[in-house]
C-alpha cells in the first residue's frame, strides 16, 4: 500500500516514538545506559570499575589495619594502668615501716600484676598474627601506612626499682603515640579513598548508568507521542490494524 507523505511522516514518528519509549524502558530494566554500546567507552568504564574495586580493597584493609591498633591501644592502656599499680607497690615497698613479711607479699602482688600484663602483650593479637614487636605495613591499594609496635618484657620488674618502671611508663607513652598517630594516617587515608571512589564512581555512572527517573519520564513522553501518532493515524484510516497492534505490542 502506497503512503501518502503526510501519514508516512507520521508513521514513522511512530515508530521512533515507539523505539525511543522501548529504549527507556530497557534502561529501567538494566540501569545501563546505551551508550555503552561504544567499545572504547566500556572500557573506560571498565577500568575505572576495577579500580574502585581496587581502592575498597584498600578501605578494607585500612579498617583491619584500624581494628588491629584499636587492639593494641587496649593492650597499652592496661599496660598504663599496671604499671600504675606497681608503682604503688614500689612506693609502698619503700616505707621505713614495712618489715620482711610485708616485702614479701607486697613483692608476690608485683609478680602476679607482671604476669597479668604479660600475658595480656604475649596474646595481644590479630587474625592470627602477634601485634607487638612487628613492622607492619598497611597497603591501601593507592598508598601504604607504616608503623612499628614495640616489644615488652614485664617478667623482670624489681618492685624496688621505682626507675626501671619509669621507663616502662615510658616506653608505654612511646607505643601509644605510635599508634595514635598510625591511626590518624589511616583514617586520613581512608578519606581521600573514599573521596576517590566516590568521584570515579560518579564519572562511571556518568558513562554507563542510566538515569532512573529521567528515563521513566522519557518513557511516558514517548509513549504519550506514541498513542497520539496512532490516534492519528486512526483517523484518517491510512494505517492497518496491523501496524497498529505491532506498535503497540
Amino acid at each position: 500500500m502506497q503512503v501518502g507523505s503526510a501519514s508516512g511522516y507520521t508513521l514513522i514518528n511512530s515508530y521512533d516514538h515507539k523505539k525511543n519509549a522501548e529504549d527507556a524502558i530497557s534502561k529501567i530494566g538494566s540501569g545501563k545506559n546505551k551508550l555503552l554500546d561504544d567499545a572504547s567507552l566500556a572500557l573506560i568504564a571498565n577500568a575505572i570499575g576495577s579500580e574502585i574495586r581496587g581502592l575498597t580493597q584498600g578501605v578494607k584493609n585500612a579498617n583491619d589495619a584500624i581494628g588491629m591498633l584499636q587492639i593494641a591501644d587496649g593492650v597499652l592502656s592496661g599496660l598504663s594502668q599496671g604499671a600504675d599499680d606497681l608503682n604503688v607497690l614500689a612506693l609502698k615497698a619503700s616505707g621505713p615501716a614495712v618489715g620482711v613479711r610485708e616485702q614479701r607479699i607486697i613483692q608476690n602482688e608485683a609478680n602476679g600484676i607482671a604476669e597479668s600484663l604479660q600475658h595480656s602483650i604475649d596474646n595481644a593479637s590479630f587474625n592470627g598474627q602477634s601485634i607487638f614487636g612487628r613492622d607492619l605495613e598497611f597497603n591501601l591499594g593507592s598508598s601504604s601506612v607504616s608503623t612499628s609496635l614495640a616489644s615488652f618484657d614485664v617478667n623482670s620488674f624489681d618492685i624496688h626499682s621505682q626507675e626501671g618502671i619509669a621507663e616502662f611508663v615510658k616506653s608505654i607513652e612511646a607505643a601509644q603515640i605510635e599508634v595514635g598517630s598510625t591511626t590518624n594516617k589511616l583514617v586520613s587515608s581512608t578519606n581521600s579513598i573514599l573521596t576517590t571512589i566516590t568521584n570515579l564512581s560518579a564519572s562511571k555512572s556518568q558513562m554507563s548508568d542510566a538515569d532512573i527517573a529521567e528515563q521513566f519520564l522519557n518513557f511516558n513522553q514517548e509513549s504519550t507521542q506514541l498513542q497520539a501518532s496512532l490516534i492519528a493515524q486512526a483517523h484518517t484510516s491510512e494505517l492497518s490494524a496491523s501496524r497498529v497492534a505491532m506498535l503497540l505490542g
